[in-house]
């Protein structure tokens, strides 16, 4: 695929030559199995058909164009980005290694506009290593997926044998991109592409179980303050943009808001199934990063659907993270909010339901923060919240089983919605 089709999915110049090459060079080997090949009416040339000898030529242009698209411009350290994607992922991360240990450009750069271009460069590259990256490990992780599945289904889970079937070892990978994932944060902490690319990728490894090791136990180099301060800081950066009305300023805030959903995605990835990474991460202001975001992009019905889906994965049955959730961060006024600025999103009631539900759940062992944890849920309009949510989503059972049993438990003197399933 590699020399027929580029990264963008169109035909490669080398390609074409080739193929028209490879035509012309079938027609005149035809002609010279003809006993008259050499009259005139062949085009004869130097006592070959001419459409072999063209032919032959493309042929050879095509092979040129190929290797000089894969290997060409060799003088610069920062411009082959067109070879990462056939690159094994250990070069990409040389390659990233070598970014990093040449530091900031020298004086050995005449002018500042060629600093700025060489700069520019560089951080394209660090973007395009990571998508690289993420691009290799997402193919792995489904090829890896379908062979556990088959074994299971085969009765060989426990002896499942995928060698020679998969390009690298368990964990191997993801401790790569996570290596990767770091350097580009340390190289480029403040710039937007690199941390949605570094973020986005992170979330694709947060499941394994390595990366998350180390995670904890190596938190002097891989420490998830790190990440999770790089979001922050572009919210930070967000937050102080022009506010043009212009379709720029609009492509600009969206690609903002991208970034702080998949911090919100990284989090809850994260955090998910780990009480350890979960407590790990609020001492890091990671739910705090979450709500915030949630907060500033209250009408991109997203950002707050994944930034409830955080929430959960964080809080879901871990007392201290529900504690920082309702005394700390005001996260039920937020959540109640973010309901009613986005009242027909079915993922984001789905989600800010979920959570209520599960702080206000009967607790046996600490009841009064159960009573605490009510008033503050009834004084933030929880009642007129649900109710509106199951209003505008009858037909979702989740939601209206969740709903009934929180207006039920909190003295609701309203009719309650009941569940009306659509009609197929």
């Amino acid at each position: 695929m590699g020399f027929f089709v580029d990264r963008d999915g169109a035909v490669t110049p080398a390609a074409f030559l080739l193929v028209v090459g490879g035509v012309l060079v079938a027609i005149g080997y035809q002609y010279t199995q003809d006993d008259d090949y050499q009259s005139t009416s062949h085009y004869v040339i130097f006592g070959k058909p001419i459409q072999l000898l063209i032919g032959s030529i493309l042929i050879g242009l095509g092979l040129i164009a190929d290797v000089w698209r894969r290997f060409g411009n060799t003088s610069s350290s920062v411009g082959k980005d067109e070879t990462l994607a056939f690159l094994p992922a250990e070069e990409i991360l040389n390659e990233l290694n070598k970014m990093k240990h040449e530091g900031t450009i020298g004086d050995s750069v005449a002018s500042e506009t060629e600093k700025k271009e060489i700069e520019k460069l560089r951080l394209k590259k660090s973007v395009n290593c990571l998508d690289a990256l993420a691009m290799k490990c997402g193919r792995e992780q489904t090829r890896r997926n379908k062979l556990m599945a088959k074994a299971k289904t085969e009765g060989d889970e426990l002896n499942v044998n995928i060698a020679g079937k998969l390009s690298y070892e368990q964990h191997e990978l993801e401790i790569l991109c996570q290596d990767a994932v770091y350097i580009v944060l340390d190289l480029y902490p403040c710039n937007d592409d690199a941390v949605s690319a570094a973020i986005s990728l992170l979330a694709l490894i947060a499941k394994d179980e390595e990366v998350r090791r180390r995670h904890i136990e190596e938190a002097d180099k891989f420490g998830l303050n790190v990440p999770v301060k790089a979001m922050r800081d572009a919210l930070k950066r967000a937050k102080i943009q022009d506010a043009e009305d212009s379709e720029e300023a609009r492509k600009v805030e969206w690609r903002s808001a991208e970034l702080q959903r998949k911090g919100c995605l990284m989090i809850g990835a994260l955090a998910d199934g780990d009480p350890e990474m979960a407590t790990k991460l609020v001492d890091e202001d990671g739910l705090k990063a979450a709500l915030d975001a949630m907060e500033w992009y209250r009408f991109h019905s997203e950002v707050a659907n994944w930034s409830l889906w955080c929430v959960f994965c964080i809080c879901y049955d871990h007392m201290g993270n529900k504690g920082s959730l309702v005394m700390k961060l005001g996260g039920i006024q937020r959540i109640c909010r973010a309901m009613k600025d986005l009242p027909t999103s079915l993922d984001v009631a789905r989600h800010g339901i979920a959570i209520l539900f599960d702080l206000m759940r009967e607790v046996p062992e600490n009841p009064t923060a159960l009573v605490q944890i009510r008033t503050i849920a009834l004084n933030a309009g929880v009642h007129d919240v649900l109710s509106r949510a199951m209003e505008e989503f009858d037909d979702s059972v989740e939601i209206m089983m969740m709903g009934q049993q929180m207006l039920y438990a909190t003295g609701y003197q309203g009719n309650i919605p009941h569940y009306r399933p659509r009609e197929t």
